[in-house]
């Protein structure tokens, strides 16, 4: 049996939509957990029909927190022998869990991975990736993972066994973390998985928001993501054959676009700006693969102010393109 785990806050407008699709599953020895974050909405309403409707869906209501202590109370209640994850606002092809677990099966792994979509209202992406099925060792999926253009860090495109979850050493989303805790525990997944089988066709459809603001509130929980890009960069430097500078580029990258956002003449001396521009000295130079990110770490290592006249005027601009 697969547990599917579903975190839900207020999103009525798109939940019908994900529930139905997992529903749908050609495979049906399912469980469907889903966990009502206090959502002020009529999210909650919505899981409670779908339960009604199907008894393979349970619905748990908690006081809102974050995505992290959801998911861990998702793990919880999960009795399958495998698990995966879906964001309440993604769907998923029908057959997707059916070709997952056959493939697991076949090679008898860990975690299998398979490519998905980006979904925006105007248009469908492909994320590029292997054509080929391949069955990986953990340190090949690892670099595979952080090779690609996009992050394919996250959970939601992949199928577990439970032991990873279960076990004396059991894999915990940290509860402090509210940005990148996808990343940290997929890296945690990999370093302790035997083997992974990666299968090319694509069954996800993860929804890409564009053009949403960010506000200071929304930053400062994005600032924990900075805590699960260190954890995954120490626990990956424990093995030298594997390259983690494309971490340190996010890790750096979030430094720089949070301190820039949050800077202002009256607090330039908060204790906050100051860690920040601290932790711009993380790490040498020559371990950015980013040219341009390494040169404005090095400016706004001088000067704040120049640091983000160049992030403006020259590195946005080199991401955009």
């Amino acid at each position: 049996m697969i547990s599917v785990i579903v975190a839900v806050q207020n999103v009525e407008k798109s939940l019908s939509k994900c529930l139905h699709s997992i529903k749908g599953q050609t495979y049906r020895k399912l469980e469907v957990i889903l966990i009502d974050n206090g959502s002020i909405d009529k999210s909650g309403e919505i899981c409670e029909r779908f339960a009604k409707n199907d008894s393979r869906f349970k619905v748990v209501h908690i006081e809102r927190s974050n995505l992290s202590t959801a998911k861990n109370i998702g793990l919880s209640y999960a009795k399958g022998d495998y698990v995966c994850f879906v964001n309440a606002v993604d769907w998923i092809d029908a057959e997707m869990l059916e070709q997952l677990i056959t493939a697991n099966i076949n090679f008898n792994t860990d975690i299998v991975t398979c490519r998905y979509y980006e979904d925006t209202i105007a248009e469908l992406f492909l994320v590029p990736g292997p054509i080929e099925t391949r069955l990986m060792s953990k340190d090949e999926a690892i670099q595979l993972c952080l090779a690609q253009t996009r992050t394919h860090g996250f959970l939601c495109n992949k199928l577990f066994k439970i032991e990873l979850f279960n076990s004396d050493s059991a894999i915990r989303f940290d509860e402090g973390i509210e940005h990148y805790e996808d990343l940290l525990v997929t890296m945690q997944c990999f370093y302790k998985s035997r083997a992974i089988v990666y299968s090319p066709p694509p069954h996800y459809h993860y929804y890409l928001s564009r053009h949403l603001p960010v506000n200071v509130l929304q930053n400062k929980r994005k600032l924990t993501g900075l805590k699960a890009l260190k954890q995954a960069i120490d626990l990956l430097a424990q093995d030298p054959s594997i390259d983690t500078s494309v971490l340190k580029d996010y890790h750096t990258r979030l430094t720089l676009s949070s301190l820039f956002l949050l800077v202002t003449p009256e607090n330039v001396n908060d204790p906050m700006i100051a860690d920040l521009k601290k932790k711009l000295h993380h790490f040498s130079m020559i371990e950015h693969k980013d040219k341009d990110l390494r040169k404005c770490c090095m400016i706004t290592r001088k000067s704040t102010g120049l640091g983000k006249i160049y992030w403006d005027m020259f590195y946005k601009k080199s991401m955009a393109e």
